[in-house]
């Protein structure tokens, strides 16, 4: 019976964090849509003649840095973009 009781608890704490990780997840998502819109929108060939300008002296890592820290990017739109100047 305590076995029962105890798998209980865990399915149920297991779907309150299920839920919280959700609506964590939906409040970054709308963070994310805002810094879009607050984030000053720079030409693109711009970014992409600095970051190719990084990228030949400083390479991978740097410049995803670089691009996070200075240009508000998130990790992952950071990667994506080096990755597609280095193609």
């Amino acid at each position: 019976m305590d076995i029962h009781l105890g798998l209980l608890a865990s399915l149920i704490l297991n779907v309150a964090f299920l839920i919280i990780i959700f609506g964590q997840s939906k409040k970054i998502n709308v963070l994310r849509e805002e810094n879009k819109k607050l984030t000053p929108i720079e030409h693109k060939e711009e970014l992409i003649a600095l970051a190719s300008e990084k990228l030949r002296t400083l390479g991978d890592i740097k410049t995803i840095k670089y691009l996070r820290e200075e240009k508000g990017m998130s990790m992952i739109d950071a990667k994506q973009f080096v990755d597609a100047l280095k193609k």
